[in-house]
Parts: structure tokens; sequence; C-alpha cells
């Protein structure tokens, strides 16, 4: 993720659960840049995830070749906005929304 002040923040995570088109249950930390784990705290984030909580992501096919995405994070939204999270994804599904888009073209 990269900071409105330009400043990297590395992320890596773990997959608890995948049900093709329908939802995937993660997991994700701050890590360094070769995914060893930092705490928030090393970075000057406040942060309060709620630790062994996941986070979920569900799809709901609208038909016409439209999905709903639900994205249901294991913190609080103000906590979220403060820590980056709620940027970092943002810019995770402003990346995923890219792939379909070319995907869909390449049809």
């Amino acid at each position: 993720m990269k900071a409105p002040d330009g400043q990297e923040f590395w992320n890596a995570g773990e997959y608890h659960e995948i049900v093709p088109h329908e939802k995937i249950v993660s997991s994700m930390y701050f890590s360094d840049s070769k995914g060893n784990k930092v705490e928030p705290a090393q970075l000057g984030i406040e942060h309060e995830a709620i630790d062994g909580a996941y986070d979920v992501t569900i799809f709901e096919d609208l038909g016409n070749g439209r999905t709903k995405l639900t994205f249901i994070g294991n913190e609080p939204m103000e906590s979220a906005k403060n820590s980056g999270q709620m940027e970092g994804w943002n810019q995770i599904l402003d990346k995923v929304a890219a792939v379909v888009t070319k995907l869909a073209q390449a049809k």
C-alpha cells in the first residue's frame, strides 16, 4: 500500500477458506518487503484489529455479468480509516477491478 504522503507499507496474508464464486475468508497483517510480520506500532500505526478475527469477502451474482462484493473487515471502521486499512483495501480492489476489466475485454 502506498500512503498519500508516498510512504510504502507492505502486507502479507493467509487464506482460511475459499468458496468459489461465494466467499473468501482471510487475514492480513503488516509485514516487511519479504513478508515477515511487523507489529503496527513499529510503523507508528495504532491498530485495533481483533487477534484471531478474519476478513470476509462475499460475492453475490447480480446477473448480466455483474457481481456485488461485500467486504467485512476485522476492525472498527474508524480504526480502519486511521490505520490506512480502508485505503489499502480500496487500492487492492482497484487493482482487482483492472484485472477483471482486462479479462472481460479479452473474451
